[in-house]
């Protein structure tokens, strides 16, 4: 369904969709002790109103991006933003912490359903020679709600209680859905074939089952790794909140100048015939660099700008395998994309877990966080090799 322009102000809307995704994810992490004391439990049992979250996200992904490929874009999309801003809407009335949980994972559902289809959509309706702006962009829209979900969560809850963001995201969420079922261009039912296969049935290609791989690995190490990055500062330099605030702020950052500068070099190598799955691995590399770097480096500056250096190709390999998989497989593209954001999930808890047996900061803690990345890098390079690299596309058009 690709278009001979590409049709920027409607995906400015699907950013902005994204931007409220990220946003709405991270702002819980203020929100939890008064959560806590609202329903007179401990902050651990607060916590799993993000683990309903993630794991209904991570566990329905590939089943719902497989089923929003036998429909249309636009009714996948409207429907998975309806049911992500019925479950914040719920959650704001939510009257016990059982009822919040499930208002959450409600919430996980939604996305599990309208993310994979914003992927394909972006995709599908990019011009060819701007397919990784397109996606990349998306990437930085969602990062950079990822950024600014703490601080805006933490000030809405203190002006307005720890509800309010619930609802100032879902109402408005709500009426976007609401404009998407009417008006965002899509085409009709999925053709015949689309979404044929099992719910495995992408894991069959190996070069797509390899980039599912180190998708995983690449986030055990980097986002893993980056779970205890406060508690490394903290223990090493004796840095307090504020100062890991700020600190947040400057990586998050990076992750998005490299969400965004990927996509432009992405339809470049494009245009050249370089294999797509080069730039992950490339990323991956630079994610490896960073997290040796930052983990066992004694000077703060130095470790901080290597913190910000491994969330800078973070971004970068998660906008470059987006756009990789997002071509992959044209027939299973929501599909594919379902299954590498359960991945990326998937990555996350597995390199929490593994890393937070360690000491941090540790030369094992450092080594371990390295080789997930390096890992993710040599499955990416061999994913080169059983493909060649992919055709030409046209000249960038001027739209």
């Amino acid at each position: 369904m690709t278009q001979g322009r590409t049709p920027w102000a409607v995906f400015g809307v699907l950013y902005l969709v994204f931007f409220l995704m990220g946003a709405e994810m991270n702002l819980v992490a203020p929100l939890l002790p008064d959560i806590a004391r609202a329903f007179g439990a401990s902050t651990g049992a607060a916590g799993s109103v993000v683990t309903a979250y993630v794991l209904c996200y991570a566990v329905t992904g590939p089943l719902f991006g497989r089923l929003s490929d036998r429909l249309s874009r636009r009714h996948a999309i409207a429907t998975g933003m309806a049911i992500f801003a019925a479950a914040d809407v719920l959650s704001y009335f939510a009257p016990s912490l059982g009822l919040l949980v499930l208002a959450r994972a409600l919430s996980g559902l939604g996305a599990a359903l309208g993310a994979p289809s914003i992927w394909a959509y972006l995709a599908e309706y990019a011009a060819p020679g701007q397919r990784g702006r397109a996606v990349s962009l998306g990437a930085a829209a969602y990062a950079g709600g990822q950024v600014l979900g703490v601080p805006l969560g933490a000030l809405l809850a203190t002006l307005l209680g720890w509800r309010a963001p619930y609802l100032l995201i879902g109402v408005p969420m709500l009426v976007v859905a609401a404009v998407m079922a009417r008006r965002l261009p899509s085409a009709g039912a999925a053709e015949p074939g689309t979404g044929r296969g099992g719910l495995f049935a992408p894991w069959r290609d190996r070069r797509i089952a390899l980039a599912f791989t180190s998708s995983l690995l690449l986030q055990a190490g980097r986002l893993g790794a980056y779970t205890y990055v406060g508690v490394l500062l903290a223990e090493r330099f004796g840095y307090g909140l504020t100062a890991l605030g700020l600190v947040g702020l400057v990586v998050g950052i990076g992750s998005m100048i490299g969400s965004v500068g990927t996509g432009v070099l992405v339809d470049r190598l494009a245009r050249r015939g370089v294999h797509p799955a080069l730039v992950p691995a490339c990323a991956a590399v630079v994610v490896a660099a960073g997290v040796a770097v930052a983990t066992t480096a004694t000077v703060p500056a130095i470790v901080i700008a290597a913190v910000a250096v491994w969330c800078a190709g973070g971004g970068s390999f998660f906008s470059a395998q987006q756009t990789y998989l997002s071509a992959a497989d044209p027939d299973r593209r929501a599909a594919v994309l379902g299954w590498n954001n359960a991945c990326t999930n998937a990555g996350v808890a597995a390199g929490t877990s593994v890393l937070g047996a360690l000491v941090v900061g540790g030369p094992w803690f450092a080594a371990t966080a390295t080789g997930f990345a390096l890992a993710a890098a040599v499955l990416c390079l061999l994913s080169v090799r059983l493909g060649a690299a992919p055709a030409r596309v046209g000249p960038e058009p001027t739209g």
